[in-house]
Order: C-alpha cells, then sequence, then structure tokens
C-alpha cells in the first residue's frame, strides 16, 4: 500500500502536473464566483449543476497521467454527469441523492490522491501550492455537497434564524448556493452565525469540517515552511 501511494506521488512529480492543477483550480474559482453572480443575472436553475461538471471533468484531467486512477475517475464521473443530466429532467430525491453521492466520490478521491502528492513532496514548487489550495476548495465542496444530500434526507437540518433551509424546487441552485457559502463559512472558522445547523448529525459534521480546515492550514503551511527551510539549508551547504 505505501509502495503504491509512493508510486502515484513520484508519476505525479514526474508528469508535472502543475497544468492540470491549475485546470482544477480555475473551475473551482469559477464556481464560487460564477454561481453567485449567475443568480444575479437571472437565476438560471441548473447553474450549480453546470458549473459542477466542470469541477467534475476536471477532477478527472487531474489524473489523467494515472492509468487506473483515470480509469476510476472516468467511471465514476461519467456516471456523476449522467445523472446530473438525468436530475434535470427527473425530479427524483434517490436519482439526486445517487448522483451527489459520485459526485463527492469524485472529488473526495482526488483530493486524496492530491493531499497524497503534497505531503510526500520533497520541494516546494508552483505545483505544491496550487495544488494545496486545490485541496482546501474541494473540501469546502465535498462537504457543502454533503449538506446538499443532508437536506433531502432531513428537511430543516439548516435553518437561518427560524426558516428552516429546504429545496427549491423553482431553484435547486439557490439552496446549493446557500450551503456552499455556509459550508466555507464553516471550514474557515468565520462563524456568522446567519446559518446553523439543527440536529445532532448536521452540528456534528460542522464541527468536524470546521477542525479539518484548521488541521489542514495548520499542517499544509507547516510543510511548506519546512521545505523551504530545508532547501535553503540545502543551498549554503552548496
Amino acid at each position: 500500500m505505501m509502495n503504491a501511494l509512493h508510486s502515484l506521488a513520484n508519476r505525479d512529480r514526474d508528469k508535472n502536473a502543475l497544468g492540470r492543477h491549475t485546470v482544477l483550480l480555475a473551475s473551482l474559482i469559477l464556481l464560487l464566483i460564477a454561481l453567485p453572480l449567475m443568480n444575479l443575472a437571472g437565476g438560471w436553475a441548473p447553474r450549480f449543476p453546470i458549473l459542477l461538471t466542470f469541477v467534475l471533468l476536471s477532477a478527472i484531467f487531474v489524473n489523467s497521467h494515472q492509468r487506473w486512477v483515470f480509469l476510476s475517475t472516468s467511471l465514476i464521473g461519467l456516471l456523476a454527469v449522467v445523472g446530473i443530466v438525468a436530475t434535470y429532467y427527473i425530479d427524483n430525491a434517490f436519482l439526486r441523492i445517487g448522483t451527489d453521492l459520485l459526485g463527492i466520490s469524485l472529488l473526495s478521491f482526488t483530493t486524496l490522491i492530491m493531499l497524497n502528492s503534497l505531503v510526500r513532496t520533497d520541494r516546494v514548487s508552483e505545483d505544491t501550492v496550487v495544488g494545496g489550495i486545490c485541496v482546501y476548495l474541494l473540501l469546502g465542496l465535498c462537504f457543502a455537497m454533503l449538506f446538499i444530500i443532508m437536506t433531502d434526507l432531513w428537511p430543516g437540518c439548516f435553518a437561518t434564524g427560524d426558516e428552516a433551509i429546504t429545496r427549491s424546487a423553482a431553484d435547486p441552485s439557490a439552496t446549493a448556493n446557500r450551503l456552499l457559502y455556509f459550508s466555507f463559512v464553516t471550514l474557515t472558522t468565520l462563524g456568522y452565525g446567519d446559518i446553523r445547523p439543527v440536529g445532532e448529525i448536521a452540528q456534528m459534521l460542522s464541527v468536524i469540517e470546521a477542525m479539518t480546515g484548521q488541521l489542514y492550514l495548520t499542517i499544509f503551511v507547516a510543510r511548506l515552511v519546512a521545505l523551504f527551510a530545508g532547501r535553503d539549508r540545502v543551498t549554503r551547504e552548496s
């Protein structure tokens, strides 16, 4: 198992994955910026699924140099995209949940692959920084999609004041937008308090996300500092 993880990390480094990581980062930034802007432009209902599709395709592209990983992510991604298209025409909770689970699986798997490469790298590069930012944004997106699933399973598990957040049939992307906002507010521990989790599962997942965000930033920054220090020491010795 350890040899396989080392092999994946080495292949990431040897194949110079910077271009692929940059594409993924661009798709994540596009999602965060375009989602509210498209709402202002008229509230196009499928805006979240469309932007999410770009992220999923970018996640597949990131793994294109790893044969078995690429095949696995391509299969999961293809099923997720088919599900996204199907949910646009068929309003079915089980189909939505299954599609979101496939999306989370693809993004979580990609996050782990990238995190493995970051942990095992022995030098700081642009790819290290870009990959680290991608992992952080992917964490927020994965939790947001998990929260979206929860609103289908347990309507009212998130609320604004006394008003429960439920899926809107007229504009389902509005719910995704609000929960994406809540996810990143939680991940960064801003804690505005305008949206709150209701119930033990929602509350505990919110706590886990907040802890994950803080631990990741602490460990990632410490890793970068250690690599920089090591590089400077080698430079001085040489």
